[in-house]
Parts: C-alpha cells; sequence; structure tokens
C-alpha cells in the first residue's frame, strides 16, 4: 500500500438542482496520486457505484476498480449458478450499477440521476473516506440506518452541525 493514497476523513458537501456537487480536496489528492498519468491528460475521473450492502454510493480511482474487477472475475470462477455456470453478479454490479465521471479541478462532478435516486441524495451529499475507496450518502438516510457505524453517524451529525442543518 506504500505510495498509494487513502480515503480518509469526512465532508457535507451541496448538491444543486443540476445534480453537481464537489468530491472532498483529500479524496480528489487521493484519486489523482492513484491515476495514471497518462489518463489523467484526458482529465481526472472517478468510479462511482452503488454499495453492495447499504443504500449509500462507493467512489474509487481507476486502480481500485481494476482491483474489484479481478476479484470479482476469480469469485465469479469460484462460485457456480444452478446451471454450473460463473457467478458473475458482482461483475454485474460493478459494470451496470457503476459510471466512471469526471470531475474539474474543483472536483465539481454530476451524479448520475438514479444513483442520487437509489441513495435518496438529494440536497447534501456526506462523503466519508474508508481507506481503498468513500462513500457518499444522503444525511437523512445514513441517520436512519439501523446497521450504519454509529461513529459515521457521528462523524455525519457534526458536519450537519458545523452547517448549522441540525
Amino acid at each position: 500500500m506504500t505510495g498509494r493514497g487513502i480515503y480518509t476523513g469526512t465532508a457535507l458537501q451541496l448538491v444543486d438542482d443540476k445534480s453537481r456537487v464537489s468530491i472532498p480536496a483529500k479524496f480528489r489528492d487521493a484519486i489523482i496520486a492513484n491515476s495514471d498519468p497518462e489518463t489523467l491528460k484526458g482529465g481526472a475521473s472517478v468510479r462511482i457505484n452503488v454499495h453492495h450492502k447499504y443504500q449509500c454510493l462507493v467512489g474509487y480511482d481507476q486502480a481500485r476498480f481494476e482491483e474489484e474487477i479481478a476479484r470479482a472475475t476469480a469469485t465469479s470462477l469460484d462460485r457456480l449458478d444452478e446451471n454450473g455456470d460463473p457467478d458473475d453478479s458482482q461483475l454485474r454490479r460493478l459494470s451496470g450499477g457503476g459510471e466512471t465521471i469526471g470531475f474539474d479541478s474543483t472536483g465539481r462532478c454530476v451524479l448520475v440521476g438514479w444513483h442520487k435516486r437509489k441513495a435518496n441524495i438529494t440536497k447534501h451529499a456526506f462523503f466519508y473516506g474508508s481507506i481503498h475507496y468513500f462513500e457518499i450518502w444522503d444525511p437523512e438516510t445514513l441517520l436512519a440506518d439501523p446497521h450504519a457505524p454509529e461513529v459515521m453517524k457521528d462523524a455525519c451529525r457534526g458536519a450537519l452541525e458545523e452547517k448549522g442543518l441540525l
């Protein structure tokens, strides 16, 4: 893991009427640190996917996406469905459940409409670093989730209080 940017910290960001939100600087820095310089010539981008367990989104860099593909491919070959064919459910989630989205120098990107709906994201997006990736939550959805870790809820409440929203 040496030399690889990691995703830590939290941030509460506004989401405008055009579904634009700014990826926090510390997460942008990790995305760029983990990106191939040749890829960056076409502009910085992030992979946004639906979380496999929670009602939120996950974001990560291209290198992490490739690691996820390799892991899902190996898993699909180890797990056979009822017909004896590889179980490609994880690969389908990664490919169809996600989008690679460009962002500008301020981190501004446009969330895909169905991603926003899936995660209930409306006016605010709470970003939470999870080392290898970051999560993007609707604050109310996070606070209402009985399975979400309390430390995440506490961080979200703190961010909401700092902005006078709680």
